[in-house]
């Protein structure tokens, strides 16, 4: 770039933490995957359903997004937010979990979450177009995810192995403290936007071309049936390999991933959006196959090395298109409905993955994500990018 853009400190910090907050909020879920797995005797296809019935939260941002849009108080909204996530918390650490209290607990800890980020996304949006970022901020939050991350993939670990999802939960109430030590000394509100949509003005972008055949992009290479459950599963149950070098794994993963947005950050940009994803998309269908064989666990980790940083800069590269057809004045609602279907149809796809996995197979599970995948190449010439202003990267 000939011009350097400067990102405000304020929104920054804000990203910052938020992102943060959701990275950590995973600490608990290597011991709730044991829990539920090797204490509670679930199958995948359970396990999935359950994934899914407490992302509920992250479905209806779409609601999140135009409380937001109507409110216009962040501040409020996310002190709300993270006051309530810190209950939840002290109330698991306190009356522990059963199969009731984990859904009704894990729907509600994500309903905080979703509605904190749907509001922090709302003024990340207002700074990408103000300021003509082309997802620069974005990388910046899920860099921070990713650190956040990192410390689960490897604090999880120690942490499932001698301990339990108490410490977890409790561990993970250090970023929303911080946070709310942030929003309460440092943070001010940024003016009102005087521009407001209305139903039938919102419901006329809604049927945006660009927008809906995005969604359904997004949709459609989500909804492959994933083969995570399916892996972790022959990992532990077939290969035998132990809670702590899964957990090793997985922050060399998360390594990979945040390198993945830093690429993105610093070189990705610069290419034309559409050239990417057919890479990007390509690769993932191919590189999926490689999963077929795994004689022992230094094959994953030599697949996490060829293949780890590539999912990072095909997701900032969607998110930067999105941003780029949102309108002013409905921030919170529009990025909300396109975070809601891309977390929808993942979970659903952790489902349909677990279904296929435990009715015809692990193989059976990986090939038939890789050729889906692959299928989704065809969505790709119909993607209205407009490649010589905002969404190209």
């Amino acid at each position: 770039m000939k011009n350097k853009v400067k990102i405000p400190l304020s929104i920054a910090l804000l990203s910052i933490l938020a992102y943060s907050n959701q990275g950590i909020s995973s600490l608990p879920q290597q011991c709730l995957y044991y829990l539920t797995r090797e204490s509670w005797h679930l199958n995948a296809a359970t396990i999935g359903l359950i994934s899914w019935v407490v992302g509920l939260a992250w479905y209806i941002k779409i609601l999140w997004g135009y409380i937001a849009d109507k409110v216009q108080d962040t501040k409020k909204c996310l002190i709300i937010s993270y006051l309530s996530m810190l209950t939840l918390y002290a109330f698991i650490m306190v009356f522990g979990l059963n199969l009731i209290t984990l859904i009704i607990t894990g729907l509600l800890i994500n309903v905080c979450i979703g509605f904190a980020d749907t509001n922090v996304d709302k003024q990340m949006v207002i700074a990408e177009k103000k300021y003509n970022l082309k997802g620069r901020l974005q990388a910046i939050q899920w860099t921070a995810l990713g650190i956040g991350g990192l410390v689960v993939a490897l604090g999880g670990a120690y942490i499932a192995k001698y301990f339990d999802y108490k410490l977890a939960y409790g561990l993970a109430g250090i970023i929303p403290v911080c946070m709310l030590v942030y929003l309460f000394k440092y943070y001010k509100n940024k003016k009102k936007n005087k521009t407001k949509c209305s139903f039938k003005i919102n419901l006329r972008k809604l049927k945006n071309p660009r927008l809906i055949i995005g969604l359904i992009f997004v949709a459609c290479l989500n909804f492959c049936p994933s083969f995570g459950t399916a892996l972790m599963i022959k990992a532990r149950e077939t290969l035998l390999i132990d809670k702590l070098f899964l957990g090793y794994l997985g922050a060399m993963g998360t390594v990979l991933g945040i390198v993945g947005y830093i690429i993105y950050y610093k070189i990705a940009y610069k290419f034309p959006m559409k050239k990417l994803l057919y890479f990007m998309v390509s690769f993932a269908g191919i590189a999926n196959l490689f999963y077929l064989y795994i004689p022992n666990k230094w094959f994953l980790v030599l697949y996490n090395l060829l293949f780890g940083a590539f999912g990072g800069i095909t997701f900032m590269t969607l998110l930067a298109f999105f941003v780029t057809i949102i309108p002013s004045g409905s921030e919170g609602l529009f990025y909300a409905l396109v975070t809601s279907v891309n977390n929808f149809t993942a979970r659903g796809g952790n489902y349909f993955g677990g279904l296929v996995y435990d009715k015809i197979g692990y193989n059976a599970n990986v090939i038939i994500s890789s050729g889906l995948t692959l299928l989704c190449l065809a969505f790709i010439p119909y993607l209205k990018i407009q490649e010589n202003n905002e969404a190209v990267i």
